[in-house]
């Protein structure tokens, strides 16, 4: 299984998580905050139809904290208060920018 390394924030837009085959991904905290996997931002872009995209801002784009969850994923907590996001790290691989085919 592939795991993470080291997590760094690059800037205060951006999280780098190195993979344990030496990937980089550089991820947008705005992609990450959208694409959130928890059961209730997963149900409301359900409701609201495949063309929903959350817009946020402020303190819902800032991390409070990153938090392992086991050998298996990232939570990540964000300073607006909402902390049920469980990334796995095959989740977080496949939201990788720098994949092949995915541009940067």
């Amino acid at each position: 299984m592939i795991t993470p390394t080291k997590i760094r924030k690059t800037d205060p837009k951006t999280l780098s998580i190195t993979w344990s085959d030496g990937k980089v991904c550089e991820y947008k905290l705005s992609v990450l905050r959208k694409k959130c996997p928890c059961a209730s931002c997963k149900a409301e872009q359900e409701a609201k139809g495949s063309s929903f995209i959350p817009l946020f801002a402020g303190d819902a784009l800032e991390l409070a904290s990153v938090k392992p969850m086991g050998h298996y994923a990232l939570q990540l907590n964000w300073k607006d208060g909402h902390t049920t996001g469980i990334y796995n790290y095959e989740y977080l691989r496949d939201l990788c920018p720098q994949e092949e085919g995915k541009g940067s």
